[in-house]
Order: C-alpha cells, then sequence, then structure tokens
C-alpha cells in the first residue's frame, strides 16, 4: 500500500507531536479540540479556522502559522526580497509573545529609517533652496 504525502499541516502536527513525545490523541486533548482531530488531519481532512487556532495556542505558534499551513491564508507575497522572506519565517517560528517584541523593534527600526529618510530630504530641500536663491 502507497503511503500519502502529507500536508503541511500535517507534517507540523506531527513533527510537534513527536517533540513533545505526545500522542496525536493527548495533543488534540490537551488544545481543546476532539480526540481524534489530529489523526483526521494526518489522514487528509483540512481542518477549520477554529481547530488551526486551538492547535497553534497548544503548540505555541502563531493562529497565521496553522492557518497558513493549512491553505486559509495565502502563502508570503512573492514580491517582497529574499531577506525579507527570510525574516518573515524566522518570525512566524517564534512564540507569539516574541513575536510580538520582534514586530515592536521591527516597527521602531522602520520609524527611525523614515524619520532619517525625511530629515536628509529635507536637508536636500533647503540646500537646493538656498541655491536657487539671489
Amino acid at each position: 500500500m502507497k503511503q500519502r504525502e502529507l500536508t503541511p499541516v500535517a507534517q507540523w502536527l506531527v513533527e510537534e507531536c513527536r517533540a513533545r513525545n505526545l500522542s496525536w490523541r493527548e495533543a488534540s486533548l490537551r488544545a481543546g479540540v476532539d480526540k481524534g482531530t489530529i489523526s483526521a488531519i494526518v489522514r487528509g481532512t483540512q481542518p477549520g479556522l477554529e481547530v488551526c487556532k486551538a492547535l497553534a495556542t497548544f503548540f505555541q505558534q502563531s493562529p497565521e502559522h496553522a492557518l497558513r499551513l493549512a491553505g486559509h491564508l495565502n502563502m508570503l507575497p512573492t514580491n517582497l526580497p529574499p531577506e525579507a522572506l527570510v525574516l518573515l519565517r524566522e518570525l512566524e517560528e517564534l512564540p507569539e509573545p516574541l513575536q510580538r517584541a520582534a514586530l515592536k523593534a521591527w516597527r521602531a527600526i522602520l520609524e527611525m529609517t523614515k524619520a532619517s529618510r525625511f530629515v536628509e530630504q529635507g536637508e536636500t530641500r533647503s540646500q537646493e533652496t538656498l541655491d536657487v536663491a539671489p
């Protein structure tokens, strides 16, 4: 009998259960879903939104991570540079509190970058004004 390839969400769940030495039944129950949920997902059933969120919370991942793996969210945008995609994937692997802290730091860096660019552009414009003045 040919073994079916696991879906991304099923693969993730198998790995998480193995890492925690939990049976699929035990992990399902601890996540607050029906005892056969992970087994059904591994067999090919696509989990719903609430199941994805419950499993993500139990396994200390973002709901977006589980939803993306289950096919409920679009994959990462392709118009970003590869470095940005790597950062997004690394961010996705962090526990939610660390994700929030990293995003807060990221926002602060972006704001400083925007502010410094604005100051540089303002200085350039001021210099142009001085150069044109009689």
